[in-house]
């Protein structure tokens, strides 16, 4: 990627990042948040690219120069990617990152940490890197990547420039991809939207779990629109068997959010036409029914409770057994 091709579809962005180098005024901390973050982890190593380009053109990296060369083969020491472990980013990765932080660079005076999926940073990985965030030090930089930055902690954002990326189309993406594996259009789409990266997106695919898991999300719309006297029951029975760990629940969660979120454009605009799960016309239209767009939107934002207390390390079951009783009372 070079600014001139984000400036295609992130031209305020595109612009800020830019014009804080060529003004020498990069600031301690930037929040890059968007919907789709492999444009955002692109959109970072660009950013330290023309940080440690030994010859730019204004802010542009050469791509030529020995940093630049280094950056594209991932093999410069002051450049570090820190990823989440598991379900979560942890204390001791923080800890290990300001270790580094108090070591001067080793190839010069810039240091540049990209954090991956920020909001999964326990709260007690978010307080470690307030401390970095309070005393920077000369030529560090943190670029912290999320899709949900409402799960930052206030303290973090606050602290940070925020810089909030224009939805990506993936109609595109979903489309190279479906060719690719010979899937559906649906499932790639939903693959590419609760999937992080294009690779893992890929990977879900291929598996039997993930055509499953859709499935288990029309049952469960089914269940809601028709019986949702019967929602606990199907919850134990079929639900917590497939979505086991904090992982499979947010993969769950969120394609059932996807669900409501096409649900609310179809009450709100009048003949929209839903463009995923696009076999379920006529349970669209059950759905949406007798509920008011209220209604509805109470949904979303339970499911986004529930979410928030799987990265809080609530147990899935209990998590999904409370968003079950919310949604019951609607």
């Amino acid at each position: 990627m070079r600014f001139q091709d984000l400036v295609e579809s992130q031209t305020v962005i595109s612009k800020v990042i830019q014009n804080s180098i060529v003004m020498n005024k990069v600031g301690h901390a930037y929040i890059f948040s968007g919907d789709y973050e492999p444009f955002l982890i692109e959109t970072a190593q660009l950013f330290a690219k023309a940080l440690f380009c030994e010859s730019p053109e204004g802010a542009e990296p050469c791509g030529v120069c020995r940093n630049c060369r280094r950056m594209d083969s991932k093999n410069i020491v002051d450049y570090i990617e820190v990823e989440p472990d598991g379900a979560s980013i942890k204390k001791e990765q923080i800890q290990q990152l300001l270790s580094d932080l108090s070591l001067r660079g080793a190839e010069g005076d810039r240091q540049v940490y990209v954090i991956h999926q920020a909001h999964k940073m326990t709260t007690q990985a978010a307080n470690s890197l307030l401390k970095f965030f309070e005393e920077p030090g000369v030529g560090k930089l943190a670029i912290l990547v999320t899709t949900q930055p409402q799960l930052l902690l206030p303290t973090i954002r606050s602290r940070a420039q925020q810089l909030a990326f224009r939805p990506i189309d993936r109609t595109k993406l979903a489309e190279t991809m479906s060719e690719e594996l010979a899937c559906t259009y649906d499932m790639a789409y939903l693959a590419l939207t609760v999937y992080p990266k294009w690779e893992e997106a890929k990977e879900a695919l291929h598996q039997e779990w993930f055509v499953q898991a859709y499935g288990l999300v029309v049952q469960l719309i089914e269940v809601l629109t028709k019986r949702p006297q019967e929602l606990i029951l199907f919850a134990q029975e079929k639900w917590l068997g497939h979505f086991k760990g904090r992982n499979e629940m947010r993969v769950g969660l969120e394609l059932f959010e996807i669900w409501l979120e096409e649900a609310l454009n179809m009450k709100v605009r009048d003949s929209y036409t839903p463009k995923i799960f696009t076999n379920e016309a006529s349970l669209y239209g059950e759905f949406v029914q007798n509920r008011s767009v209220q209604k509805i939107a109470r949904a979303i934002e339970s499911v986004h409770d529930a979410i928030r207390r799987l990265e809080a390390n609530v147990n899935p079951q209990l998590t999904f057994e409370r968003l079950s009783f919310d949604l019951q009372k609607g």
